[in-house]
C-alpha cells in the first residue's frame, strides 16, 4: 500500500489555529464557533476529549443503549426498510402505483388513507381495501398505514381484511397515533389513546409480527421545531402511549414491538444522524426506568425526509436535499425510511418522480453501501459528542413537557405550540437576513426555469376536526414559502427589470452586481445588462431606456461609489429613474446618498424579504 502522507509533517493542531486565527483577520475566535437551534456549539475542530464523556453511553453496536443501532448487524441485502407513500385518491389506481413502487424496488407501502379522498387513498368500504391492495403479497411487502384521525376507525376493516386472508403473520403496521393527529388537527377524544392502547392489545395474539402504535415527531419538525424538541415531542409521546399500554394490559416487554417512533429528517446528514442515535439514548433510559429488560429497551424509527425543506422553484435541488436526509437516515440506524418525492411542494408526483424518490434509497443501499457498517459515524468525536448534547436537549424537553401535564395538556394550553414557534421565528429571521439560505430560492435562484410535471392536488380545504379535546394545530410551513409568494407575484404581474448602473471595470463591480442580481431574482425579477461596462455617465444614461424600467441599481466598489455614486444616482433621476438603489452599506455616506436620488439601500445582513417588497413597490406589483 502506498503511503501519500509520508512526504508531509505531522498536522498538529497549534499550526492549524495559527492559520485559523490568521484567517479571521482579527475577529474573535468565536465566529468559527455556531450554534445550533437548542443553543449547541458546533465548533469548528473537535478532539478525543470531546467525545470523552459519550464513551460510556454509546456502547456497542446492537446493544442497550442502542444508540448504535438495534442489531448488532445489519441485514446485507436490505439495510433498511425501503417505504413509499401511496396517496392516489382512487383505490385502483393507488393500486397501480403500489404495484409500480414495489416493482421498482420498493419493500414496504405506507398507504395514506382519507375516506373523503382529499388527502389520501380514498377507503370506506371492504370493497376499497381490495381494490387498492389487489395482488399485493402482504406477507411479503408490509403495508403501513398513515390515517390520522380516521386510524381507529379503520383498523377494524384492516383487521378484518387480513383474517379473512388468513394474513395474521404479515407485518403490518396501524400506526394508531391520537397524539400526531390531535398535534396536526387540533381535535382529540378523550379517549382516543386508551383506544389505540386497546387496538394494541386486540391485534397482540392474532397478529403477532404487527405493531399498533406511532409516536411522531414530523408535526414538532414541520413545524419549525429544533432537533431537541422534536426528541422531547417524541418522548413525551412514546411515554403517554407507555402509560396507556400499561393500563391495557400490554406488558412494558412488548413496547418495543408496538410502538413505531417517526421522524422527519432534514439535510444536515451529521445533525440528523446523531439526532436519531440521541432519540434511541433517550428511550432507552425511558425503557430502563420502566423495568423493561435491557434488550427490550430499543426504539424502532421511521425515517421521512423533511418537507420543510423542500422548495417549489428550482425542484431539481430537492433531489439533492433528499439524498443527503435520506443518507442521514442511515447511517444513524433508522429502521424504515420514506423520501419525499422532489416535486412535493408543487403537488403530487408523477411515475417519473416516485421512481426519483425510490431510486434513491437504491443507490445509497446498494451502490454506496450506505448500510453495510451498523453506525458509520459512530466514534466520530464531533458526532459523538452531539449526541449526548441533543440527548440533553431533547430529554430537558420532555421533562418541560411532563412538568406541563404531559403531551396532550402541553398541546391543549398552547404552551408547546408557543415554544416550537420562538423556534421557528428565530430560524425564518435566520432565512430573512440570509444567514440561512435556500439554494434556487434565496441564493442562485434561476429565472424562467421550466417545472418538471406533476400532479395537481385537489383544491380541497382540510374537514374541521371535531372532539372533546381541542388545540391550535402546528403548523406545516415551508422556509422557502415567503420568498416563493413573493417571486409568484413578480412573475404573476410581469414584472418589468432592474436596470444596471455599473461603475468602474467588471472585476471591480462584478460581487457587488451578482449580489443583487441573486437577491432581484429570489423576488422574481429580472437583471437588465448586469455586467456591460461603461465608460462614461452619460453613456450609463443612455442605456437605461431600451431596458423600460423606472428603476436602477448602482454596483461597484466602496471608491467608486464615494467618487461617484451621488453623481450618478442624480443623474439616473434625469434620465428617467423612479427609483434608484445601491448595493452596499452606506455609512456615513447616507444622508449626501439619499439626497443625490438614492431611494434605497441593498445590502448583507439586511432583511431580503423587507428589501423585495419595498423594490415590487417601486415596480409597482401591489397584487
Amino acid at each position: 500500500m502506498t503511503d501519500f502522507a509520508k512526504d508531509f509533517a505531522p498536522p498538529e493542531e497549534e499550526t492549524w489555529r495559527a492559520l485559523a486565527e490568521k484567517s479571521l483577520k482579527g475577529a474573535p475566535w468565536e465566529k468559527l464557533v455556531g450554534k445550533s437551534a437548542d443553543g449547541i456549539a458546533l465548533k469548528s475542530l473537535y478532539r478525543e476529549t470531546d467525545a470523552a464523556t459519550a464513551d460510556d453511553l454509546s456502547g456497542a453496536p446492537g446493544a442497550a443503549p442502542f444508540v448504535r443501532g438495534l442489531a448488532a448487524a445489519r441485514n446485507a441485502h436490505l439495510p433498511w426498510r425501503i417505504r413509499q407513500r401511496v396517496e392516489t385518491p382512487e383505490p385502483s389506481k393507488a393500486n397501480r402505483d403500489i404495484h409500480a413502487d414495489l416493482q421498482g424496488g420498493v419493500s414496504d407501502i405506507e398507504l395514506v388513507i382519507d375516506p373523503s379522498g382529499a388527502r389520501g387513498v380514498r377507503i370506506e368500504r371492504d370493497a376499497d381495501w381490495a381494490d387498492a391492495l389487489d395482488g399485493v403479497m402482504l406477507d411479503l411487502a408490509p403495508v403501513a398505514l398513515d390515517a390520522r384521525a380516521h386510524t381507529l376507525a379503520v383498523a377494524g376493516d384492516f383487521v378484518r381484511y387480513l383474517a379473512e386472508r388468513n394474513l395474521f403473520n404479515a407485518a403490518a403496521a396501524f400506526n394508531a397515533d391520537p397524539i400526531g393527529a390531535f398535534a396536526t388537527t387540533g381535535a382529540m377524544d378523550r379517549d382516543d389513546i386508551a383506544r389505540a392502547a386497546e387496538l394494541a392489545q386486540l391485534i397482540s395474539e392474532d397478529f403477532p409480527n404487527a405493531s399498533a402504535l406511532r409516536a411522531d415527531a414530523r408535526p414538532a419538525h414541520e413545524a419549525g421545531g429544533s432537533e431537541g424538541q422534536e426528541i422531547g415531542v417524541a418522548l413525551a409521546s412514546g411515554i403517554a402511549y407507555l402509560r396507556a399500554l400499561a393500563d391495557a394490559g400490554v406488558g412494558v416487554e412488548s413496547v418495543s414491538r408496538h410502538l413505531l417512533f417517526t421522524v422527519s429528517v432534514g439535510p444536515d446528514a451529521l445533525m440528523e444522524a446523531a439526532k436519531l442515535r440521541a432519540l434511541r439514548l433517550c428511550w432507552a433510559r425511558v425503557m430502563e426506568a420502566s423495568g423493561a429488560a435491557e434488550g427490550k429497551r430499543g426504539a424502532a424509527i421511521h425515517a421521512v425526509t423533511s418537507r420543510r425543506m423542500m422548495t417549489r422553484y428550482d425542484p431539481w435541488t430537492n433531489i439533492l436535499r433528499a439524498t443527503s436526509a435520506c443518507f442521514a437516515a442511515a447511517i444513524g440506524g433508522a429502521q424504515a425510511i420514506t423520501v419525499r418525492p422532489f416535486t412535493d411542494a408543487l403537488g403530487g408526483p408523477t411515475p417519473f418522480a416516485r421512481r426519483i424518490a425510490r431510486n434513491t434509497q437504491l443507490v445509497l443501499m446498494e451502490e454506496c453501501h450506505a448500510g453495510h457498517v451498523i453506525d458509520p459515524a459512530g466514534g466520530a468525536w464531533f458526532v459523538e459528542k452531539l449526541t449526548r448534547e441533543l440527548a440533553d436537549a431533547g430529554w430537558a424537553f420532555m421533562q418541560k413537557i411532563e412538568i406541563e401535564g404531559g403531551i396532550v395538556e402541553a398541546l391543549s394550553r398552547g404552551w408547546l405550540q408557543d415554544e416550537i414557534a420562538a423556534i421557528r421565528e428565530a430560524h425564518q429571521r435566520e432565512f430573512a437576513l440570509r444567514k440561512q439560505t435556500i439554494t434556487g430560492v434565496s441564493d442562485f435562484p434561476l429565472l424562467d426555469a421550466d417545472l418538471p410535471a406533476y400532479e395537481p392536488l385537489r383544491d380541497a380545504a382540510p374537514a374541521r376536526a371535531a372532539g372533546e379535546i381541542s388545540c391550535t394545530p402546528l403548523p406545516a410551513i415551508r422556509w422557502a414559502a415567503p420568498l416563493e409568494a413573493l417571486r409568484a407575484k413578480a412573475e404573476a404581474a410581469s414584472a418589468p427589470p432592474v436596470f444596471f448602473a455599473t461603475l468602474g471595470a467588471l472585476a471591480e463591480f462584478s460581487a457587488r452586481s451578482n449580489f443583487a442580481r441573486n437577491l432581484f431574482a429570489a423576488g422574481g425579477v429580472a437583471s437588465y445588462e448586469p455586467e456591460a461596462v461603461y465608460e462614461t455617465l452619460p453613456e450609463l444614461c443612455a442605456s437605461m431606456a431600451p431596458a423600460q424600467t423606472g428603476v436602477a441599481v448602482i454596483v461597484g466598489t466602496d471608491a467608486a461609489y464615494a467618487a461617484q455614486a451621488a453623481e450618478t444616482a442624480t443623474s439616473l433621476k434625469a434620465a428617467g429613474a423612479d427609483w434608484v438603489i445601491l448595493a452596499g452599506r452606506p455609512g456615513a455616506h447616507e444622508e449626501a446618498w439619499r439626497k443625490a436620488g438614492v431611494d434605497q439601500f441593498i445590502f448583507a445582513g439586511r432583511d431580503v424579504l423587507e428589501s423585495i417588497e419595498r423594490l415590487h413597490a417601486a415596480l409597482g406589483i401591489t397584487q
